[in-house]
Formats: structure tokens, sequence, C-alpha cells
């Protein structure tokens, strides 16, 4: 890149697209830094001001090579099989059998979790998931940690641009 970057210039070292680099800066999100500077045709930053937070924001979520950030897709089954399976757990009475299948529909999205990138969101849902690993421990012993995990939805949620 030369010594400025506008929306585009990051987005493209980001790959990610225009919009969602528009949405960060308004939303003052993702420690975007402040642009150096405003023209006509929108903000610019030095390359010694936004490289190194591309740089650690592409690690953060998990953009630079190796293993890829949870897709959108993961999120939101990992994220519905928790809610379900918290619904189950308050049903009265408690119906071990279907609990435990709920709790196993879960475990199974665990080899694909794992195999995503170490960010916010991969830690998140290994955190949701780690409630089911052990399948010799019945359901119904688990209903106090899978409903103290929900505030983890929330934050899957709020730590996804694309949610």
């Amino acid at each position: 890149m030369g010594d400025f970057y506008g929306i585009a210039e990051i987005a493209d070292a980001m790959g990610l697209s225009r919009q969602l680099v528009t949405v960060w800066r308004k939303r003052r999100s993702h420690g975007i830094p402040e642009p150096d500077a405003e023209l006509a045709s929108g903000p610019i930053w030095r390359r010694e001001t936004v490289e190194p937070w591309i740089d650690r924001t592409r690690g953060r979520l998990g953009l630079a090579g190796g293993p890829e950030s949870a897709s959108r897709s993961l999120r939101l089954r990992t994220s519905r099989r928790v809610l379900r399976l918290a619904a189950l757990m308050l049903e009265e009475p408690l119906r071990p059998r279907v609990l435990n299948e709920a709790a196993a529909q879960l475990r199974d999205l665990a080899p694909e979790i794992d195999s995503t990138a170490d960010d916010v969101v991969g830690a998140l849902l290994r955190e949701l998931v780690e409630t089911v690993r052990d399948p010799d421990v019945p359901a119904e012993l688990l209903r106090v940690p899978v409903i103290e995990s929900l505030p983890l939805v929330t934050a899957v949620a709020r730590n996804s641009p694309d949610w």
C-alpha cells in the first residue's frame, strides 16, 4: 500500500467489504483508529496510524492465515443448540433422553469449533461447547452450567459483525 489508506484500502488489506469497514468506523467498533484527516471523498489514515491496527485486527478476527474465524453458519448452529438445550433444561419434568440428545447435538459441533481461529468468537464458541464435551456426564446434571453459559450466546452475537 501507499502512505495513505482510505476505507477501500483498509477493506482490501483486510479482505473485507468496504461497507463493513464503514460500519465499524461509524460505530467506532473493533478499535478502528480515528482518521488522520477527512477529505471530501472520505476519511484517510496515515500508514503508521492504521497498519498496526490492521495487523492486530486481522489476527484477532482470524483473517491472517491459519485457521479461519467461525462461519456465520457455525455461530448460528451453536447458538441455536445451546438455546434449545437451555430451554429443555427448564422443562418440568426433565426428559433425560431428550436432554442427552440435545447435548449430543451440541457436542457434535466441537470438532468444527475446535478447528476455528483462536479469536474472540472462537474462544466463546469453545466455552459454549465445553459444558457438554464429556459424553459420560448426564445432561440433566448440566442444568446450572448450561443456564450460566447463556450470556456467552449474547457475546457471540455482539462480536459477530454479520449476525
